[in-house]
């Protein structure tokens, strides 16, 4: 399932598509945070913070520095 954000410059903008696939293997430890679009962290943030990870376990998950995703856990809380 590919989900689709609106383009913020025209109406005929390029739409980029949120890899669900991706956002997938990585909520299940086989993608990394540095193979992943922005988006797509967020999404896995998102998600692991909804299901009560913690940021270390995030962190762990994506395989980098809690410190680098930091600001992504303390906005999917919101």
């Amino acid at each position: 399932m590919i989900i689709e954000f609106p383009g913020t410059r025209t109406a005929a903008a390029l739409v980029r598509k949120l890899d669900a696939l991706a956002v997938e293997a990585a909520l299940n430890g086989r993608r990394a945070y540095d193979e992943l679009h922005p988006r797509e962290v967020f999404e896995v943030v998102r998600i692991a913070r909804r299901r009560g990870d913690t940021l270390d376990q995030v962190a762990a998950l994506l395989d980098v520095d809690f410190f680098v995703i930091a600001d992504e856990y303390a906005a999917a809380g919101v």
